[in-house]
């Protein structure tokens, strides 16, 4: 198993946000390091809510290259997304993590503008 790739394997949905839970400690996190989520169980939610990884006692947001937050239904099971963990950013005091692949979009509901 890679160090650097975490592994998932449980999930908790809460009213507000799907928390991953990986399956062993994450040691260290360290400002823009590199790693690995791969997401082995079903991280899916009735609505569309808020993906958070949890690094001890907190959970940790996650958002996609364009510094937009992920929801659970744009993270799809047994693929190996590259992130990067940053805390310098004072918007997230635990820090975030930032998925640096493409990921789909979420779903636009029908009020929503489509263009900006």
């Amino acid at each position: 198993m890679d160090d650097n790739t975490i592994y998932v394997s449980n999930v908790e949905i809460l009213d507000d946000m799907v928390v991953l839970i990986p399956n062993r400690d994450i040691r260290v996190l360290i400002n823009c390091g590199c790693y690995g989520l791969v997401i082995c169980c079903g991280a899916t939610a009735a609505s569309n809510l808020p993906v958070a990884i949890r690094f001890g006692e907190e959970d940790i947001p996650v958002l996609c290259k364009a510094g937009n937050t992920m929801y659970a239904n744009q993270l799809k099971k047994r693929m190996r997304y590259p992130i990067m963990f940053g805390n310098q950013n004072e918007n997230y005091e635990n820090g975030q993590f930032v998925v640096l692949s493409k990921v789909s979009p979420r779903g636009i509901a029908a009020t929503e503008p489509t263009s900006v």
